[in-house]
């Protein structure tokens, strides 16, 4: 069994990839659980659609694009919108891991509803507060978590461009 990653060419004899829907089609039936025709939806534990080929898994949006793109991306492909379901060529875009890492939504364990926001028990203040490059950054201490969450969104636009994710 080969350890080389898939070339865009195998890509495109076992898969058709439609960029409009970003639905990911076998071509060719490489298990009898994934018959010719079948649209690529198990996602895995961290709810991306995966495939495997020669053994090896592949995420899904890493083999659109491949397909749509002809290379490999460099380091990570990123879902434009959080949803890591949604494989339409517009919604995925390389980043780096830190680019990566900065288009997240609040975490499940957030208990202020908002992302960068939290509550300051010693100030009876709701806090603001940024992740940059490793270093977490004070952003102000606020009497609403709308005015809190209102820094961040400041902070993110400015830090983070493109990447940044209020949500």
């Amino acid at each position: 069994m080969s350890t080389e990653p898939i070339t865009a060419e195998e890509a495109r004899q076992l898969f058709d990839y439609d960029p409009k829907s970003g639905d990911l089609t076998w071509k060719v039936s490489l298990n009898p659980r994934a018959p010719v025709g079948h649209v690529v939806r198990a996602p895995n534990s961290r709810g991306y659609y995966t495939v495997r080929v020669r053994g090896k898994p592949y995420g899904a949006h890493r083999v659109a694009w491949l397909i749509a793109t002809g290379t490999w991306p460099t380091e990570y492909i990123d879902h434009i919108n959080g949803d890591t379901t949604d494989n339409r060529l517009c919604n995925l875009r390389e980043a780096t891991n830190a680019e990566n890492q900065r288009n997240r939504a609040a975490q499940r364990n957030n208990t202020s509803g908002f992302k960068g926001v939290s509550w300051n028990k010693r100030d009876s203040k709701w806090r603001a507060y940024i992740q940059v490059d490793g270093k977490f950054r004070h952003l102000g201490c606020f009497a609403t978590p709308e005015e809190a969450h209102a820094a961040y969104c400041e902070a993110a636009e400015e830090f983070f461009g493109e990447f940044a994710n209020f949500g």
